[in-house]
């Protein structure tokens, strides 16, 4: 392992066994990050699993977006970073495969697989599909075998999971996925943005489409790639951007939005945007 924290997890997997590969990672972070610097991965193309909140991903001249569940496959040596924004609250996790033969063949497959299924994931390189619920279930079973004693009976383990990670990624980017917003979702997306000025309540948008409050959370963390109260404040801190470069005070921003107090208010957005409301001001007004 390269390091570890309780946010955010390395390995390097050819000292573990695992050539071709090159990092598999983890991270989970309850707060923003600094962003993300321009780099590239040199003949190393990259898979990114989004499992909750959102992060923003600047690939060559397109501004990609990624939210719960979605998955972006990184070109090779292609410079990439997360622009101007910070890395976001979420959980991703990411795989790098080198795409040159001399580093070895993957998970010791025959030359001819373990090369279709790297041109394969080259060919799906550049934008953003939708993941699938076992997919977070393989990630959480590698990440234990990784930090396992490695026998031989876990290295067998691990590339079993590895392929059915690779194979799984690309029989999804391969799925038509034609995303049209369910009723349900715009009801709740309408109602939302229509009520920001105030405390939205969980029970209250369980009702809206006749849920309960216990299977609406399940319901809404899976569409829209969040909890209901962190994409709420999300969009309340979007919001709050807007109104404090109106000359609105901090105070007068946190009431309009619903926070109790100026406090909380400049809490979370910090939290969401890795600066406080007066700072985030002063960097946008500098000349």
């Amino acid at each position: 392992m390269l390091n570890q924290t309780k946010k955010r997890k390395v390995f390097h997997l050819p000292s573990l066994g695992y050539p071709r590969f090159v990092e598999f990672g983890h991270y989970h972070y309850r707060k923003v990050e600094p962003t993300l610097e321009a780099h590239q991965h040199q003949d190393v193309v990259e898979i990114c699993f989004c499992i909750r909140g959102q992060q923003y991903y600047e690939l060559g001249e397109h501004l990609l977006k990624l939210r719960g569940n979605d998955i972006l496959i990184v070109p090779p040596n292609q410079n990439h970073s997360s622009g101007v924004y910070p890395e976001d609250i979420g959980e991703l996790y990411w795989l790098q495969i080198h795409i040159n033969h001399v580093k070895g063949q993957l998970c010791h497959l025959p030359t001819v697989q373990s090369e279709f299924l790297i041109s394969a994931l080259q060919d799906k390189a550049g934008g953003i599909f939708k993941g699938a619920l076992v997919l977070k279930s393989h990630l959480q079973k590698l990440i234990g075998q990784l930090e396992s004693e490695q026998t031989t009976l876990t290295q067998l383990t691990t590339n079993q999971l590895l392929i059915q990670l690779l194979l799984e990624t690309l029989e999804l980017s391969q799925t038509t996925q034609i995303v049209v917003p369910s009723e349900r979702v715009k009801i709740i997306d309408e109602f939302i943005a229509a009520n920001l000025h105030r405390i939205i309540y969980v029970d209250e948008l369980a009702e809206l489409v006749n849920f309960s409050t216990a299977y609406f959370k399940s319901w809404f963390k899976q569409h829209f790639g969040a909890p209901p109260k962190a994409y709420i404040n999300r969009l309340k801190i979007e919001r709050a951007k807007e109104e404090l470069l109106k000359n609105n005070t901090i105070t007068e921003v946190a009431y309009n939005l619903g926070f109790s107090t100026s406090q909380y208010f400049a809490t979370t957005f910090k939290k969401f945007t890795g600066m406080s409301p007066k700072v985030f001001r002063m960097r946008v007004e500098k000349p």
